[in-house]
């Protein structure tokens, strides 16, 4: 079942219920994982659970992934580029499936190639062989549960290069100040904002801000050869003006 996704989300990974039904629910997982664009590592698997009480539908698949500045996300199929198996299944209670996911396209990519692992929860009868009349038409899919996981494929040697391409005050229609951060991602390897801290220094006086103050910045990804802005309220100790910034942050292995 080959079905075009467009979705616009904003973290690492989601779960969308679109029917409240807590008897409709299943895990998937890892969340995260990175393949190599060729040898044993090009394979992983992951494991679908059903911990409910009553049988569900799960179709897997993948999607490339792109981000704009902002951190909004689109999506287009990538299905030829990976090979899943199995892709569609019906877990019965308390049942575990193994899915084997194989990377298939480029075997030297210049830089990591970003993708989201995509498990959606479907009305059982959409994908039972056994089913009659025959299954409704695409447009009328209802998904149920879906989860969102990184994928990566990650070439040796690939490294992030961050740096921070701008900071500039901002003011809203009320007049109430703001801060833009820009960072730029210049590397070949994602970045993953662990552990932020950011120093914002203006008429030669600085703040530095911890992770727990920088929420909706610290833990966010920003891709290889991608840009990503951020917007925080302007700290009350810090006076008006002109601004720079540092930062530091706990670099993935």
């Amino acid at each position: 079942m080959k079905r075009s996704l467009h979705l616009v989300l904003t973290s690492i990974f989601f779960l969308v219920l679109t029917r409240a039904n807590p008897a409709l629910a299943f895990q998937f997982r890892p969340m995260s994982q990175v393949f190599a664009p060729m040898g044993a590592n090009a394979t992983h698997t992951y494991e679908v659970v059903n911990d409910e009480s009553e049988r569900i539908a799960i179709e897997v698949s993948v999607v490339e992934r792109q981000m704009n500045l902002d951190g909004e996300e689109t999506y287009q199929p990538a299905e030829d580029n990976f090979l899943i198996y199995p892709t569609q299944m019906i877990l019965e209670p308390g049942a575990v499936q193994v899915v084997r996911v194989s990377w298939l396209g480029e075997p030297n990519p210049a830089q990591e190639l970003p993708f989201r692992l995509v498990a959606e929860q479907l009305p059982i009868n959409l994908i039972d062989p056994n089913q009659s009349p025959p299954p409704q038409a695409e447009g009328q899919i209802q998904v149920l549960l879906r989860y969102l996981g990184s994928l990566f494929v990650r070439p040796d040697g690939a490294q992030a290069t961050l740096n921070i391409e701008s900071v500039a005050p901002l003011t809203n229609a009320q007049g109430q100040s703001s801060i833009a951060v820009t960072f730029a991602n210049t590397g070949s390897a994602s970045a993953r904002l662990q552990d932020l801290s950011l120093t914002l220094i203006s008429q030669g006086q600085s703040v530095t801000l911890a992770p727990d103050q920088l929420e909706g910045i610290t833990d966010t990804t920003v891709l290889a050869g991608h840009s990503r802005r951020y917007t925080l309220a302007w700290p009350t100790t810090l006076p008006q003006g002109s601004l720079t910034a540092t930062f530091n942050y706990r670099q993935q292995d």
